[in-house]
């Protein structure tokens, strides 16, 4: 994360790790109706009743979300009030994800148990066992083209990028290699193919290259070749993910808008963006919509009413091209369980 400078009250909480910690060992008593109990997972609770829109069996639906952390605080109150089981924080929001064909959110950090911390302020690393938990809240895919990729070095994300193989689940933004981390992920079904394409605009450093593998970075000449090299592959959309602009503001900062205007211009269909933390403006560019912030999906965050508002993109797509691209509100409750957008 990139130093900003916040209010007294949101830099109190940010302090470091300590202050964090300590916050955190405290576990206030849950309501009567609470589906959990402290230390004891019980029976879970889902909502009666989501907003399931109708649609045409050619096409699908595919639900863009934020930043996914499940590490730190999220962690915490896992393991303390939700008894260590991960599916924690999406029980109240399971009905709703699983009215996708697909939810793809950022995965803001490696998921390993090996590597060193490289020692930025703020360092991720989630536990290898949430991946078992992926199928329970339809996570399909990933980015992993963001500013926490690297917190604990190139093993931890060459980890990562063998785990997410190995569970057959989806990724973009990086890879072993350059060629893996600038080629799309294709989702399939109904007869529809939809081609998303990631990229962050931090940690050069880590780019993946002819050496080596890496996130992949937000270099123009790579994302025209990128755009260019996916729109062959017989795709009926192409989407390009961006991990970019400032924390904590809500409109993109001119930065962010030359890269999705340049995604468009190449061929882009629509543009999603996150790393801000809170949902920032949308526009439509060219007749072509672009998203320039989701804002956090399972996030730690819990100082300001923004930061614990996840975006949540839903598209349907068909063989004809985007048929809506609609962004709603949903929120998450101060143990950063997650709940679906209202009616």
């Amino acid at each position: 994360m990139r130093k900003v400078l916040l209010p007294l009250g949101i830099a109190t909480f940010l302090i470091g790790s300590l202050v964090l910690l300590s916050q955190y060992t405290v576990i206030q008593i849950m309501p009567e109706n609470s589906a959990y109990t402290l230390g004891t997972a019980v029976q879970k609770e889902t909502p009666e009743e989501v907003l399931v829109p109708e649609r045409a069996s050619s096409s699908i639906k595919i639900l863009f979300t934020g930043d996914l952390m499940l590490d730190r605080g999220v962690k915490h109150y896992v393991e303390k009030i939700g008894a260590g089981d991960y599916t924690f924080p999406f029980v109240k929001i399971k009905i709703y994800l699983d009215s996708f064909d697909a939810v793809i959110p950022n995965l803001e950090g490696p998921v390993s148990d090996t590597g060193v911390n490289q020692g930025n302020l703020y360092s991720f690393r989630m536990d290898p066992k949430i991946f078992d938990v992926f199928p329970y809240a339809n996570i399909k895919a990933v980015n992993v083209a963001n500013n926490h990729a690297w917190d604990y070095g190139r093993d931890a994300f060459l980890d990562t990028i063998v785990r997410l193989k190995e569970k057959h689940i989806g990724f973009f933004g990086g890879g072993a290699n350059e060629t893996e981390a600038y080629a799309p992920y294709v989702f399939e079904a109904n007869g529809v193919r939809v081609g998303i394409l990631g990229f962050t605009e931090f940690l050069e450093f880590a780019e993946a290259n002819g050496v080596g593998g890496g996130i992949a970075f937000t270099d123009v000449e790579k994302i025209k070749t990128a755009i260019q090299n996916a729109k062959k592959k017989d795709l009926d959309v192409l989407i390009v993910v961006y991990h970019f602009g400032e924390e904590y503001v809500s409109e993109p900062v001119l930065r962010q808008k030359n890269l999705a205007h340049l995604a468009i211009d190449e061929g882009a269909d629509l543009v999603v963006g996150h790393h801000p933390h809170i949902i920032e403006s949308s526009e439509t560019y060219k007749g072509k919509q672009v998203f320039y912030s989701l804002g956090n999906f399972v996030f730690d965050q819990g100082f300001s009413k923004e930061t614990m508002t996840p975006g949540f993109l839903e598209m349907e797509i068909s063989k004809d091209g985007i048929e809506s691209a609609v962004l709603k509100n949903g929120s998450m409750t101060k143990y950063f369980e997650v709940i679906s957008p209202e009616k």
